[in-house]
């Protein structure tokens, strides 16, 4: 339902159904039904599937592993040259479900990604969570953990401290930063967290509940570093670094209740307001501007907002 979603918005962003169509590795003609249906209101799959009768029969892991182990031997091979092989050996496998696998198997191959990072105006930010150890004027150090932001046209930053890594922590920093630059971007990157992503159902990843009905609510696709791709995944994680090296290794603090803060604000004002950009070379608030001109405005005040949580319970149980 998450993959609906972001098949609209970028629709409605202005991407035509063939570029959708690669992004999510689907045909034209998919694109174009789902973009028929109507808007995702709710990220829960297994509605979703009961209501319209949708289903699949698995596919055996050992499949899965020799299926791997031919591309890899012979990744310049046809596909149907490995189908035929996987048939040979016994196993039944229909087209589609095989080309559905053999992309998840050739992409998992060592390769040379492309790094969609940059984008234009409005199009990508980044996100994740860091903790570091800061010195204290007595000469102590204590743990911090702070949520790091990063509009990547503007290179604007927005940085919050917070008490512990979890989903909400997430979604309230998260929206924080949304309101703080005055829209929402067309998609978020974010690290592979279980705050992000609670697992995988074959090639597909299982979102976090609580976080794909904000993403459906504030109308932002998620997009992830892929995996086993240093050069995607660093680009995530050097925000965290440079938010360190700059801010928090950079200094000393007499307290963490208020001087840190107060520190922590007149740094942002800085990189955002005053200091060029090392990759632009303008300042970050110049080119806010533009950002702002083609992100969508919140949905709902992030003060206002309540995030939903999925629980199950039994038949004496007191709601």
């Amino acid at each position: 339902m998450l993959d609906r979603h972001a098949v609209r918005a970028l629709r409605e962003a202005g991407r035509s159904t063939k570029e959708i169509a690669v992004q999510f590795g689907v045909s034209q003609r998919t694109v174009q039904r789902i973009l028929k249906e109507p808007p995702v209101v709710s990220a829960s799959e297994v509605e979703e599937r009961r209501r319209r009768g949708v289903g699949r029969p698995g596919v055996p892991e050992r499949v899965r592993l020799r299926l791997g182990e031919l591309v890899g031997e012979e990744p310049e091979a046809p596909p149907l040259e490995i189908l035929r092989r996987l048939r040979e050996e016994g196993v039944r496998l229909g087209e589609s479900t095989f080309y559905r696998l053999y992309r998840s198997a050739v992409s998992a191959l060592p390769a040379t990604l492309m790094v969609r990072f940059e984008g234009v105006a409005g199009e990508f930010a980044q996100f994740d969570f860091g903790e570091v150890d800061v010195r204290l004027l007595d000469g102590s150090k204590r743990r911090v953990h702070f949520a790091a932001y990063r509009l990547k046209y503007s290179r604007w930053v927005h940085v919050v401290l917070v008490a512990d890594e979890r989903i909400e922590s997430l979604v309230r920093s998260l929206l924080a930063a949304f309101e703080a630059s005055g829209g929402v971007p067309l998609s978020v990157v974010f690290d592979r967290a279980k705050t992000v992503v609670i697992g995988t159902d074959g090639d597909r990843p299982i979102w976090h509940p609580t976080l794909a009905q904000v993403a459906i609510d504030y109308g932002f696709a998620i997009e992830l570093c892929a995996a086993r791709s240093p050069e995607q995944k660093g680009s995530v994680e050097n925000l965290v670094g440079y938010v360190k090296r700059s801010f928090f290794r950079a200094r000393r603090f007499a307290d963490l209740d208020g001087d840190l803060p107060r520190q922590l604000l007149e740094w942002l004002a800085s990189v955002n307001e005053e200091r060029p950009s090392r990759a632009t070379k303008e300042i970050p608030a110049v080119r806010l501007r533009a950002e702002q001109e083609r992100m969508k405005p919140l949905a709902a005040a992030p003060a206002d907002y309540g995030l939903r949580f999925a629980v199950q319970v039994g038949p004496t149980a007191l709601v």
